[in-house]
């Protein structure tokens, strides 16, 4: 009896092990997945990039309206998100970097949550954000074609889409500041 429950086990194991295993052919078609997406992503960005910011109207948290095309003069940082999205949250410390770092140099930062607004409302609370939150953004981000989150629009004093971050790039919380930093510093010294 012991002999046929240790060979039981034996044979459930290796089993189990030998599925887990992905095949050259699973590595292969996920890389090639990757690739494609990649492409992707980078094939929406460059759409973007040199063309006029669509005019949008937001409302923050705090009350404040604000619009885009009276924003001209500043480097605006237009930061595509939701509550749920992990990269998203993420790069909450990075935007709240750049902010600090930067806001008093003509730069703005617009957090567009796809969240309504009472669920944002207790999600940023006691949360120390510099910059302007705005909920309710779904049709905001419609308008500038996102499907994929997060999505940051780097525009510059003109007005002029002039960088586009697609995706979370990193699990890394400085990632966005890394990435975004060197473009927001040529642009605000134009």
């Amino acid at each position: 009896m012991r002999i046929i429950y240790l060979a039981l086990i034996l044979t459930t194991l290796l089993a189990c092990n030998n599925s887990t295993k992905p095949n050259n052919n699973t590595v292969s078609n996920t890389a090639k997945g990757e690739k494609e997406f990649q492409e992707y992503l980078d094939r929406k960005a460059k759409k973007y990039k040199g063309k006029a910011a669509k005019d949008i109207t937001v409302t923050t948290l705090d009350g404040k309206t604000l619009q885009l095309s009276k924003l001209k003069g500043k480097v605006v940082l237009l930061s595509f998100w939701f509550m749920a999205c992990k990269p998203c949250i993420t790069e909450i410390p990075s935007l709240t970097e750049l902010q600090s770092k930067y806001g008093e140099k003509d730069f703005v930062l617009l957090a567009i949550s796809t969240d309504q607004e009472d669920r944002l409302r207790s999600f940023v609370e006691g949360k120390a954000l510099k910059y302007s939150v705005i909920a309710d953004g779904k049709t905001h981000a419609d308008r500038y074609d996102v499907s994929t989150f997060p999505s940051n629009f780097l525009i510059d004093k003109k007005g002029i889409i002039r960088e586009v971050f697609i995706g979370g790039s990193d699990w890394n919380a400085t990632q966005t500041y890394m990435e975004v930093k060197p473009h927001l510093e040529d642009f605000l010294t134009e």
